[in-house]
């Protein structure tokens, strides 16, 4: 007696079709599952006896052996409980073979027969839809993969459900465009610091990676929280992008789905696993989860210099790439990244009312945690400096809002959607192209950095709606760039 279940693995952040094959036959009573799975797999043995005890089904006193192909394929996950199990009850003849032919199933179970969520939930909803099947999932995760177009989801609460036959087909159809999500800072709320303001619009509107330094307490760390406001909302195919990656590394991805631009502060102490991904079986990391929003290192110089090294090929690609053994899993990591640093050790340095204690030689190691490569990456460079107090003490004065620098992000953004792909040196006046060359070559720009200056200036000019870059654009753009000075 034989049975087959259709369900999926997570190789990064695609759920592979896997076949769920339960053999049942005479011989002494065992329960082997094969096909390269993980610890979790074979702990499906024990939660699945007891499950099906639980919902009133018979577990077979003989010999059971689940086969998942396609072999060679390493499984991991506890997704595979509930295949397992209507594999064997199929197999057994308590249910009928053909009522699982167009399904695709993915559950834990738990051993009071309870079907409960699992990480991944959205790919599989994805991997479902792209062969035509229906999901057989646990209720409560109809918010989740709704967002998946054309997916037929049946919510199981529990197995014993399955005695009154297949729970009905939901499809459930989002409203309209998610609407604005409560933002924990706002530019508003910031008193001061009208360069740094300026340079976080330029940011949101290019996409442009952001240095703050400054003394502790200057307001670096509320500017970095206030940037993933002025980002534009979500479009569709970003909120799924995204909210797949936090559904496969088990973080409700609810808020995501809402709209809410991803914002992640990870804390310096995170390894380099944890920032760019990695792990048994491999996770998303820090930088992948903040795809399509915001990636905040708050005192960027205390990280581990190789964790900081290995974000290099993301922020500049866009894409995670960790190689196994057995293969190369890519996970999206397309960013914005902010970062905040003391300009010293103690913190005081270039501060007009405090005295830094520090060596010329701590400084210069300090300043070298981050790195010269690490630095010509890092479009935005700026100063934060203490404001007056008398500034934070002002009632009602009237400071730049959050919605209208937005509203200026999005005009930017779209009329560089609607300018005609070319080179950038193309949009340069004569007079630019000359004063570019001239500041290069006084600067030492390397051949990245001068390629960074002419995005930021083409940023610059989308703001003003301009078609062409001029020479205050590239001016702008590379004092931006003056971080030693900072």
């Amino acid at each position: 007696m034989q049975a087959t279940i259709t369900t999926a693995t997570l190789h990064g952040v695609e759920a592979v079709p896997v076949e769920v094959q339960a053999d049942v036959s005479s011989g002494l009573p065992v329960f082997g599952i094969v096909g390269l799975p993980d610890a979790a797999v074979q702990e499906a043995r024990d939660r699945v006896r007891a499950a099906l005890r639980t919902a009133g089904y018979e577990f077979p006193n003989a010999r059971v052996i689940v086969n998942l192909a396609p072999a060679p394929l390493r499984k991991h996950g506890t997704g595979f409980d509930l295949p397992i199990a209507l594999a064997v009850l199929c197999a057994t003849g308590q249910i009928p073979a053909t009522t699982f032919a167009d399904l695709s199933a993915v559950g834990e179970l738990g051993l009071d027969a309870t079907v409960r969520d699992v990480p991944g939930m959205l790919a599989h909803a994805i991997s479902a839809a792209s062969q035509g099947r229906e999901l057989l999932g646990p209720a409560g995760s109809e918010d989740v993969v709704s967002v998946v177009p054309g997916l037929g989801f049946r919510a199981l609460a529990d197995l014993g459900s399955l005695r009154a036959g297949l729970p009905d087909t939901l499809t459930v159809q989002r409203g309209g465009p998610p609407g604005p999500q409560p933002l924990s800072v706002r530019l508003e709320d910031i008193a001061g610091h009208e360069t740094a303001k300026r340079c976080l619009e330029v940011a949101a509107a290019g996409g442009h990676h952001l240095l703050m330094t400054g003394p502790p307490g200057s307001g670096k760390t509320m500017l970095a929280r206030a940037l993933a406001g002025l980002l534009p909302p979500l479009q569709d195919k970003e909120r799924l992008e995204s909210a797949l990656i936090h559904s496969v590394a088990g973080i409700d991805p609810r808020a995501i789905i809402e709209g809410a631009r991803p914002f992640r502060a990870p804390h310096h102490s995170c390894t380099v696993a944890g920032l760019v991904g990695g792990g048994t079986p491999p996770r998303p990391g820090e930088i992948s989860l903040a795809h399509n929003g915001v990636l905040f290192l708050d005192e960027i110089a205390e990280f581990a210099p190789a964790a900081l090294q290995a974000l290099r090929q993301p922020i500049e690609e866009g894409v995670v790439t960790l190689v196994r053994a057995n293969g190369a899993i890519r996970y999206p990591a397309r960013v914005t990244l902010a970062a905040a640093m003391n300009p010293c050790p103690c913190g005081y340095a270039g501060d007009p009312e405090r005295v830094c204690r520090c060596s010329e030689g701590a400084v210069s190691r300090y300043l070298g945690r981050i790195g010269g490569p690490m630095y010509d990456r890092i479009d935005i460079s700026v100063r934060v400096d203490r404001i007056d107090p008398s500034l934070l003490l002002e009632h009602g004065a009237k400071r730049p809002s959050t919605d209208d620098v937005r509203g200026r992000v999005v005009r930017a953004r779209t009329f560089a959607a609607s300018r005609p792909p070319g080179d950038l040196r193309g949009s340069l006046t004569h007079e630019a192209r000359a004063y570019l060359a001239s500041a290069a070559r006084a600067s030492c720009l390397s051949g990245r950095a001068v390629t960074r200056v002419l995005r930021v200036a083409r940023t610059l000019a989308d703001l003003e709606t301009c078609d062409d870059i001029g020479s205050d654009h590239l001016s702008e753009a590379l004092a931006y760039r003056c971080w030693e000075q900072s």
